[in-house]
């Protein structure tokens, strides 16, 4: 008796859940199950031509090459010690201000969010600049953790991110639309974050002290280091927005205007770290979309992603209700799953639920990053957390995860903020000149 393709579709995403358990590597379960399920539906030889076509037909996309670009631009800034100047310009702007300290590295990371797409990467690095520093006047761990922690998920809201272009390329939606679509709830996010430290520090001064003596002579001067950063994002966006450049042309940019600032600080070593680094970052990320291609390819001959789409849009449920438990589905994923991950399995199944339900995806695709973020910082796998005990070791990951809370609170309110005024969201793609 014929096995009914969606039955088919069903098993292998409990056999992927099962892989996936097991310990082995998205990139591996998704091609194995994939595999499998064509072999299965259409015989060996065409599984094999479908997997090898499907594979070189994508990741050959010119407009992947976004992802190398950003991830380079941010390998630049980075080894140029731009970092440190963002950091250091929000501390001698922001210092004097209760938890001035805490407020200049939420806002530092929101500065090299700009420069980089990675989330890890940006915890990593700006719990090696800002932590000393706050230790050195007394701030509380748990705070100081937190902060970083938490500024740290603003790399992959505020562009370049490399898990907006991952979204876009799986949703096949517009690259710069979603990337310009991340700065407003980017910018709510470091706003409402800055707030909730200003109350914190205003009711407890014990957590730890405005730095004193900062003069404007200083806030000037710390502006040296920043200046050409800034020309080079408000560039890479700028030419998106007016449509002069598309995504990958602006990452160019970026990526040139990044290694430009570099070249007078940094030697040939850490030019080529930063290269092989690019390189390693990028091959792993093209490992698992190539699984998760071959996987989705094989989910679409069953129909299983149009057949949950049909059965959601015919239940008696508003919209909004589905969108929530679609965004709770994602908040207990995140504690289990990295981002790309996360995007990679789950977008191609519930996308076509959420445009049945009239849903606009670039909205959708905001709140899934949304998400991830606090995916991010919340147990049993919070990997920013994870990063950040390895640079504070003496930190518990107890007190770690704690200094988070007030975030990921912060994040649901903001979240529940873009449910509400989705407009937030694409205020400036819609102004776009096309």
């Amino acid at each position: 008796m014929p096995v009914d393709p969606v039955s088919i579709g069903v098993l292998s995403l409990i056999g992927l859940t099962l892989f996936l358990m097991s310990g082995v590597r998205i990139a591996f379960a998704t091609a194995i199950c994939g595999f499998l399920g064509l072999w299965i539906l259409r015989g060996y030889d065409p599984a094999a031509s479908l997997s090898a076509q499907t594979i070189v037909g994508h990741l050959t996309n010119y407009n992947l090459l976004v992802l190398p670009l950003f991830i380079m631009m941010g390998f630049f800034a980075y080894h140029a010690n731009i970092t440190r100047d963002i950091y250091w310009a929000a501390r001698q702007w922001l210092g004097h201000l209760p938890g001035g300290l805490a407020i200049a590295t939420v806002m530092g990371c929101a500065g090299f969010a700009a420069a980089c797409g990675a989330s890890t990467a940006s915890a990593a690095v700006m719990g090696r600049v800002a932590l000393p520093e706050l230790r050195k006047f007394g701030y509380d761990d748990k705070v100081s953790t937190g902060c970083v922690a938490a500024g740290g998920t603003m790399a992959i809201m505020i562009p370049p991110s490399v898990l907006i272009v991952i979204y876009g390329f799986i949703a096949e939606e517009s690259i710069g639309a979603l990337l310009l679509a991340g700065i407003l709830p980017g910018l709510l996010q470091a706003a409402t974050y800055v707030i909730m430290l200003l109350v914190r520090f205003k009711l407890d001064p014990s957590l730890g002290p405005p730095v004193r003596g900062i003069t404007w002579s200083d806030r000037l001067v710390s502006l040296k280091g920043i200046w050409g950063m800034i020309a080079i994002i408000l560039l890479v966006m700028g030419s998106m927005y007016t449509g002069l450049a598309t995504p990958t042309e602006a990452a160019g940019v970026g990526a040139i205007g990044a290694l430009l600032m570099a070249l007078p600080r940094i030697g040939f070593g850490q030019f080529a770290a930063s290269m092989i680094e690019t390189i390693r970052t990028t091959a792993l990320i093209f490992a698992i979309v190539a699984g998760v291609l071959i996987f989705v390819h094989f989910l679409g001959f069953t129909g299983t992603p149009a057949a949950l789409a049909k059965g959601i849009a015919t239940m008696d449920v508003s919209p909004m209700v589905v969108l929530v438990c679609i965004l709770l589905l994602y908040l207990v994923l995140g504690m289990f799953l990295d981002g790309i991950g996360m995007v990679l399995l789950t977008v191609p199944i519930i996308l076509p639920t959420i445009k049945e339900l009239g849903i606009d995806p670039i909205v959708f695709g905001i709140l899934v990053v949304r998400m991830v973020e606090i995916g991010l910082m919340t147990p049993p796998v919070g990997l920013n957390v994870y990063v950040l005990k390895g640079v504070a070791k003496d930190v518990s990951m107890g007190n770690i995860f704690r200094g988070c809370g007030w975030f990921v609170a912060v994040d649901i309110v903001n979240v529940a903020i873009l449910l509400a005024f989705p407009q937030i969201i694409l205020l400036v793609p819609q102004t776009m000149i096309k």
